[in-house]
């Protein structure tokens, strides 16, 4: 009986490393902040990766398939519920993400006799001025991150670390517009990428920096079997709803 703990911590390291070596291959997501509002970018294969929630929240995810659609729609429904018993007022990032999904994502990574979500999920919140507007990415295990600028999402935190690194180090300008925002996402996204490509013992930060060509070669390597997807959440749309996803012609003329 006495080692039983010890038994339970190394289960949780096995399911850890079992569920980061299923993600590692993924293609992560970018969430970055523009002068219109926000925006989040991945490169896909077919599927849909990114989906509204509510009025003023959208969502991304990697992981597999099955478990981002049961999520997707947990938290979705949620906020429709939340929206009609009480009001549009009600749905915030902060009540969906500490009441519903950190808690569901941590009770199904510590329960180790049943199936752990294979899923790292993000999601953008956007608020009545810039200084509000919030992005929350939250891991397998129920720990949640938040920011106000941007977020990323990898298949491990040395692929985020290398993604972070990336935007905390690109300069700043307070009105960039939208077609800069899908730049510096892609190469946010190609950063990641490239690290998801490499054996867990040669991600070294240091030796896996990319020139600007470089993450471009990446990008167009991925788009031959994959797609740019990208959603805004817009301050100046029209009506409740602020939430669109960039057609092709758009993200088109932001390579240019």
């Amino acid at each position: 009986m006495r080692d039983e703990p010890y038994r339970w911590i190394e289960a949780i390291q096995d399911r850890r490393d079992y569920i980061e070596d299923q993600l590692r291959p993924g293609s992560p997501v970018v969430g970055i902040t523009y002068n219109e509002g926000m925006l989040l970018l991945t490169i896909g294969k077919g599927q849909r990766k990114i989906f509204e929630v509510h009025d003023r929240i959208a969502l991304s995810a990697i992981g597999h398939p099955a478990d981002i659609e049961r999520l997707r729609m947990l938290v979705t429904d949620t906020a429709s519920v939340q929206g009609f018993q009480n009001a549009t007022e009600d749905v915030n990032l902060h009540r969906l993400t500490n009441y519903v999904l950190a808690h569901t994502f941590k009770q199904a990574f510590e329960s180790i006799v049943g199936e752990a979500y294979i899923i790292k999920m993000l999601l953008a919140e956007l608020g009545s001025t810039p200084e509000k507007n919030l992005f929350t990415a939250i891991n397998f295990d129920g720990i949640v991150r938040t920011d106000t600028k941007f977020a990323v999402i990898g298949g491990t935190e040395v692929i985020e670390t290398g993604m972070q690194n990336y935007l905390a180090n690109a300069p700043a300008d307070a009105d960039t517009d939208l077609t800069a925002a899908i730049r510096l996402s892609l190469e946010t996204w190609a950063v990641g990428k490239g690290l998801s490509t490499r054996e867990p013992e040669e991600t070294d930060l240091e030796e896996t920096q990319m020139d600007t060509t470089q993450m471009y070669e990446v990008v167009d390597a991925a788009r031959e079997d994959g797609e740019i997807q990208a959603g805004v959440l817009k301050i100046t749309q029209q009506g409740t709803s602020k939430f669109r996803l960039l057609n092709s012609q758009e993200v088109e003329a932001a390579l240019k």
